[in-house]
Parts: C-alpha cells; sequence; structure tokens
C-alpha cells in the first residue's frame, strides 16, 4: 500500500484545469495578448480507497484524501511571450498513516507562441517548481519535497466560435529520489452556447523509469470533465468532475473540480 502511495504522490494528480473563458484565445497553449492576462482559482478535491499495483490492477488500499487549492496567474508581456506563476495550497491524509497541509509547489515560468496559423499555435513552456513544506517524515508528502522543472511543447487550434482543441507533451525533470516522467496531455473545449463552454482534459503521466530508494515506475491516466459559464465579460465559473481511469503503482482518484476565472 505504501509503495502505490508514494509511487503516486511523486508523481502528482493535480494540474490546473486549463480554461477558455470567453474564446480560445484564453485557452492553454494559447499566449495571453500584451498587457492582459487572467487569474484562475482551481479547487480540486479527491478521494481514493482503491489502487492500481504493479500490474495495473484494482487493489484496497489506505483511504486517502486530497484538498488542493490553485492560483494560476498569466500575463501577457508581448503578444507571443506570456510570463507565468502558480502558487498553490494543499491538505493530504492517508488513514493510519499522516496528514500534511500547508503551502505546496508553486511554479514560476513561461510560455511563448513559436507559430501561428489560421487559428493554430504552437508554443513552448518552461516551468521551475518550487516545493512549499519539506518534512520528509510524513508518508502524505513524500515526493514534494525538492525542486522539479516541467518542459513542454503544445499545439492548439481554434475553431468554429470559442472552440478549440489542444495537445501537449513534455517531460519534468525531478530532483532527489522520485524518477522523472513524461506528461502527455490533451484538452478539448466545445462552445455550446454563447456563455457556455464544455471542456474534456486527459492528463497522463508516465515515469521515466524507476526511482531511488522506495519509487516504483508509475504511471496514471486522468480524465477531467466540466463546464463553464461566463457569469460576464471578465467572470467565469467552472464545476466539474475527475476521476483516475488506469494507471500502475497509482491511486484511484474519484473527485471534484472547481473554478473562477477572472479576465482582465
Amino acid at each position: 500500500m505504501h509503495r502505490i502511495i508514494k509511487a503516486s504522490l511523486a508523481g502528482g494528480t493535480a494540474a490546473v484545469l486549463f480554461a477558455a473563458g470567453s474564446g480560445p484565445a484564453a485557452a492553454q497553449a494559447f499566449t495571453q495578448e500584451k498587457g492582459h492576462g487572467r487569474v484562475i482559482s482551481s479547487l480540486l478535491w479527491s478521494t481514493s480507497d482503491k489502487g492500481f499495483d504493479d500490474d495495473g490492477k484494482v487493489v484496497d488500499i489506505a483511504d486517502y484524501r486530497k484538498t488542493e487549492l490553485y492560483f494560476l496567474a498569466e500575463y501577457g508581456l508581448t503578444d507571443d511571450l506570456t510570463l507565468l506563476v502558480t502558487p498553490s495550497l494543499r491538505d493530504v491524509s492517508v488513514h493510519g498513516g499522516s496528514d500534511s497541509s500547508g503551502l505546496g509547489y508553486t511554479d514560476v515560468g513561461a510560455r511563448y507562441a513559436l507559430v501561428r496559423s489560421n487559428g493554430l499555435v504552437v508554443s513552448a513552456q518552461a516551468l521551475a517548481r518550487f516545493p512549499g513544506q519539506k518534512r520528509r517524515d510524513v508518508l502524505a508528502q513524500v515526493g514534494s519535497t525538492d525542486m522539479e522543472y516541467d518542459l513542454r511543447g503544445q499545439a492548439g487550434y481554434s475553431f468554429g466560435a470559442g472552440s478549440f482543441a489542444i495537445l501537449e507533451g513534455g517531460y519534468r525533470l525531478r530532483s532527489g529520489e522520485p524518477p522523472n516522467a513524461f506528461n502527455i496531455d490533451a484538452t478539448l473545449g466545445i462552445r455550446a452556447a454563447p456563455r457556455l463552454l464544455l471542456l474534456a482534459s486527459s492528463f497522463n503521466a508516465i515515469s521515466d523509469g524507476r526511482g531511488r530508494g522506495v519509487f516504483a515506475p508509475y504511471r496514471y491516466h486522468n480524465v477531467y470533465l466540466s463546464s463553464a459559464y461566463d457569469v460576464s465579460r471578465h467572470v467565469t465559473v467552472q464545476l466539474g468532475v475527475s476521476g483516475t481511469v488506469a494507471g500502475r503503482n497509482a491511486l484511484r482518484e474519484r473527485g471534484l473540480v472547481g473554478g473562477l476565472w477572472y479576465r482582465f
């Protein structure tokens, strides 16, 4: 059980929801216009009493609960260069193990548009991830105590009246004992009505081999389904659900997601 939880925490299943607000120009992979930006507050709550073992089979594990709050801020320094910062808070508990609450990772970096053509944008993004609390003796915080660096390429295509598709591929470099990891993410946003956006996202992580010590090879495949409603030109609210559909040495999480976006 501890092996599954440690590998899962090392991978990290949280992701700020890549929302689209008033149109595809605000979606992940797309840069912000010069002098404009957005702030997205995302709340993710999940539980798990099942996990995936080393063969990918579902097994019973100690009850696990996680609540995370992210504040994603993006600002267009130029039309092609967007600055990014994402502080976070987290509360994690493992039944019969330990609890961890406080500051989570803070991501700092930038996204640069390399190509623009007829609704297509190809971007490169780099983030440095600074850990919050660093208690290595707490099971609920294993794998969250060292620097990480996230590098990825992103392609976004806008179509119709505010719909879009995004594909991302990346590599996460991790300090300490956890293994590095490959990331493949995809998001589809459909503008179902002038103020209503439907979102479907898939976040996938595959460890680059095994880490050192207790860290086994892992993979997980998470799906997020949500809807976002534009309350006004500047404010959007989001609600949805999430779940882990497959994995190896990973938690099988089920959860709720919510978001409040402000564009300026």
